[in-house]
């Protein structure tokens, strides 16, 4: 049947229709959060960060990405002799923990920055 307006109505569900209906929204919900937790573990695994005992926090790996990107980006411009597009971020407070791995000083080490 349809109302005035022209839209027909929802069915009435029985209270197991009901269940079964958030029961299946909550698996649909808990395999989006799986899938997002992972792409973000897998975004840890790629992008270079200091204190690996410790697993960066979602917005740690969405900020230390951004940064190594945008370092990537003025390296590569650099090379090519172009202006970089992005100003380099503030160097981190010297600290045997916010060393990098290795000594490579031509790399910019700013990603680090959680700003």
């Amino acid at each position: 049947s349809s109302t005035t307006s022209g839209r027909r109505r929802k069915p009435i569900l029985n209270a197991r229709e009901k269940n079964m209906r958030r029961l299946e929204s909550n698996e649909r919900e808990r395999m989006r959060m799986h899938s997002l937790n992972d792409a973000f573990q897998s975004l840890r695994e790629v992008i270079p960060h200091v204190k690996k005992e410790r697993r960066l926090s979602k917005i740690e790996t969405l900020t230390l990405a951004k940064n190594y990107i945008m370092a990537l980006t003025n390296v590569i411009c650099d090379m090519r002799g172009e202006e970089s597009p992005y100003e380099p971020l503030a160097a981190p407070s010297p600290s045997p923990s916010a060393t990098p791995a290795d000594d490579d000083d031509t790399a910019d080490k700013s990603f680090y920055d959680f700003e």
